[in-house]
């Protein structure tokens, strides 16, 4: 159960992501915390894919320094470094993005975003959110020189900024580490005990599919193939791993020898709604090395 974070006095309520993101947990985070340690709150949580950070906003580790929380993507970990040090300066920031909003506005907007990679963080972290909640369909999506190049979406009135939801996410990652790190620093300073979950860029349900977008690349086969690797390393320094994955031959074979818990998931982005519906996921996990609950 997440913890809920009393903001300014009022109301008591759960702080939620604040970036749309494709494959984001927030659908199944109940389904998967049913299948982490039942101890995960005393222990050191790691988040090396962090995306839209659904998965840690249900959760919300007690002791927030008890957090490490990565993603390859740069301006991705500077806009959550912003949310969580200076969210009143971000909120003005996107009234104005929003008050400005039309269908040249964004161009203009995605536009500085591609190239003015000097400008202020606030200013680069607005940027951010404002495309994401304009988008079509909230995708991040870069061309191979790196640049942002989803078009605008279709609404009438845009959910640019939501000041409390903003200073909830802020509160909630708190003194949580947030750092810019490739998936592998894990092989560094993970340690016995951590409890780490991964959810990467999905290995594709059918051939025709591509790889997803991940940093500045394409996370391949070979990508896949190298985190199993991770994962199969951490497990024998004695981490507590999770990692979801779709139900395909080749993330089984990746993790053979270790628990295959099958999930029902909701598909929410795709191009027409014919073929969004809910599909089969998998929770790979080392669930031997788990303690056992309390009283057992």
């Amino acid at each position: 159960m997440a913890i809920d974070v009393n903001v300014g006095g009022g109301e008591r309520s759960r702080a939620r992501p604040f970036l749309k993101w494709a494959g984001g947990k927030s659908a199944i985070a109940a389904q998967i915390e049913r299948l982490l340690p039942h101890d995960w709150r005393e222990r050191v949580y790691r988040e090396p894919f962090l995306g839209g950070g659904a998965m840690f906003f249900w959760l919300q580790p007690e002791l927030a320094g008890h957090a490490v929380l990565s993603d390859a993507l740069a301006d991705l970990v500077a806009c959550y470094e912003v949310v969580q040090t200076s969210p009143d300066v971000l909120v003005t920031r996107l009234q104005e993005l929003k008050a400005a909003h039309s269908t040249e506005h964004y161009y203009a907007i995605r536009d500085a975003f591609n190239e003015q990679k000097a400008a202020p963080r606030v200013e680069r972290a607005a940027w951010l959110i404002y495309l994401n909640k304009t988008c079509f369909n909230g995708l991040y999506r870069t061309n191979k020189s790196g640049a942002f190049n989803v078009p605008v979406g279709r609404y009438t009135n845009p959910g640019v900024v939501d000041p409390p939801a903003l200073r909830l996410a802020s509160a909630a990652l708190g003194d949580a580490e947030i750092r810019h790190a490739k998936f592998d620093y894990l092989l560094d300073e993970a340690r016995a005990g951590d409890l780490v979950y991964l959810d990467p860029p999905y290995v594709p349900l059918t051939k025709t599919s591509s790889f997803a977008s991940y940093a500045d690349g394409v996370f391949t086969l070979a990508d896949q193939a190298r985190l199993a690797e991770v994962f199969r390393a951490l497990d024998e320094r004695g981490c507590l791993l999770a990692l979801s994955n779709s139900d395909t031959p080749d993330v089984r074979r990746l993790y053979e020898g270790y628990d295959l818990s099958q999930i029902f998931a909701p598909r929410a982005i795709s191009a027409t709604a014919s073929t969004r519906g809910e599909v089969t996921e998998l929770v790979v996990r080392n669930a031997r090395k788990y303690p056992p609950p309390k009283g057992r």
